[in-house]
């Protein structure tokens, strides 16, 4: 997590372990079964965006954070290694589109 991303697996884990949460608990919370939510800890699956918001209410975490940190995990695991990926997301952030295509 040094970069400022969040791993969410890694982050969850770390959480729930913290808080001396057992996986069936937080897996109830999450509406998943155990298995998935280890998968989910060890690297193997990747977390949903529905699980975000009882996440947050489980560890008393603001979910708007948690939702901007998911959602730039998400952008850039998908499209991070693409070559104009930081210009997209400049003109992203700044409402813009290029002249010739408008998306």
């Amino acid at each position: 997590m040094s970069s400022g991303r969040i791993d969410f697996g890694e982050y969850l884990h770390e959480l729930r372990t913290t808080n001396g949460y057992s996986q069936k608990k937080v897996a109830d919370k999450l509406g998943i079964d155990i298995s998935l939510l280890s998968k989910i800890e060890h690297g193997e699956r990747h977390i949903q965006g529905h699980m975000l918001k009882p996440i947050a209410d489980l560890f008393k975490l603001n979910y708007k954070e948690i939702q901007i940190q998911y959602l730039n995990q998400k952008i850039e695991n998908e499209f991070g290694s693409e070559p104009f990926f930081n210009e997209a997301v400049t003109l992203l952030a700044n409402n813009k589109t290029t002249s010739k295509f408008k998306i």
